[in-house]
């Protein structure tokens, strides 16, 4: 996986933070906030796991 990886999983992220600001049930707004912070997650690992390696 590369950089773009990265920023697609923040993207997604972030798509699952505004569907969580426009969700109106408390249980969709969970998920989505749980959704968001899994890709945030998975982002910052990707940029640590390849922070090391020589830029391309």
């Amino acid at each position: 996986m590369s950089q773009t990886q990265a920023k697609i999983l923040q993207e997604k992220a972030e798509m699952f933070e505004r569907r969580a600001e426009s969700a109106t049930d408390p249980i969709s707004k969970q998920h989505y906030k749980e959704m968001a912070a899994h890709y945030r997650s998975l982002a910052v690992e990707h940029l640590e796991v390849h922070r090391d390696e020589p830029a391309h």
